[in-house]
């Protein structure tokens, strides 16, 4: 491609001296070049003379072409160059429900101050259709809180949450000193999320642990549905505690004490190995996401460091 350049800036000057001049070649050099050009098309294209150097009708005929195919190389290469500048301020994520609906606003409150002309294309779905959304390749990152990261997918600890379980001040679970087994828990319909949410997997491997499982009396994949459930005397609700921050302060929903039941969880980063953290965007995401102390503090996020 260079030698076709030199070709192109003989026919423009009219002279290899020149042409070697504007590109910062020898006269010998460009000469040598031209000659080896010549022998790769077997063709005569330049006509030496005491006065410079002329075109042949096959010169002419190349350097056309050349033009041509140099013009294209310099759109290709801009437009590429282009799209890598766009794909550094281009982020696509997906995120769990709880934290689209409780961490991802201020993370992006903060990405947008940090970086306004940054493009966030932000999907939601439960735990598990974010790791199948990283797995096809559909987003570049995801952040979950589901127990286990699925794999051949990789993962990063961004920090803890926990769940509570919740029912209305006169439920007798709500008596002050009323600690739930995990037996009584276990063999009460609950209000949960549904199957391959972060939230669900959790409650499901708390029980398991003690050999008992899940009994479910309403799914929905909805926080805000299951706390109005909860609300409307319909059971107990087993949902994220920043989900339920609100009606616990002000006593509408009580959180239950239970002993020999965990229910903390971990948040995590998760991306596959086709993932490219060397784009702008994504660097910012990752530590939004893990410096957010603000919001940490704020909603009871213990995060990791």
């Amino acid at each position: 491609m260079n030698d076709l350049r030199l070709l192109v800036t003989v026919a423009t000057t009219g002279s290899i001296g020149q042409a070697a001049v504007e590109l910062g070649l020898t006269q010998p050099s460009a000469s040598r070049r031209l000659a080896s050009l010549e022998r790769q098309l077997q063709l005569q294209i330049l006509h030496r003379g005491t006065r410079g150097s002329t075109l042949t009708p096959n010169g002419r005929l190349v350097v056309d072409w050349a033009a041509t195919l140099l013009r294209a190389t310099q759109q290709f290469t801009g437009s590429v160059e282009a799209l890598a500048q766009e794909r550094k301020g281009l982020l696509h994520a997906a995120v769990s429900t709880t934290i689209a609906e409780h961490y991802a606003p201020s993370w992006l409150a903060r990405l947008r101050r940090e970086a306004p002309d940054m493009t966030v294309r932000l999907s939601i779905g439960n735990s598990s259709e974010v790791m199948s959304m990283i797995e096809s390749g559909r987003v570049d990152l995801g952040v979950v809180e589901s127990p286990e990261v699925r794999p051949p997918l990789k993962s990063h600890p961004i920090g803890t949450d926990d769940l509570v379980v919740a029912v209305l001040p006169e439920h007798p679970w709500a008596q002050r000193g009323h600690k739930v087994l995990p037996e009584e828990l276990a063999s009460t319909g609950l209000l949960v999320r549904e199957q391959g949410s972060g939230t669900r997997e959790t409650l499901n491997r708390a029980l398991a642990a003690a050999d008992l499982s899940t009994s479910a009396s309403l799914e929905l994949a909805s926080n805000t549905a299951l706390k109005s459930a909860a609300l409307a005397g319909m059971g107990p609700a087993v949902l994220p505690a920043i989900a339920l921050a609100r009606e616990l302060e002000i006593g509408s929903l009580v959180a239950v004490e239970l002993e020999n039941v965990s229910l903390s969880r971990p948040l995590s980063l998760v991306w596959s190995d086709s993932a490219d953290f060397s784009s702008d965007a994504a660097g910012l995401f990752l530590s939004v996401a893990r410096e957010d102390r603000r919001a940490a503090g704020r909603h009871g996020l213990q995060m990791a460091s």
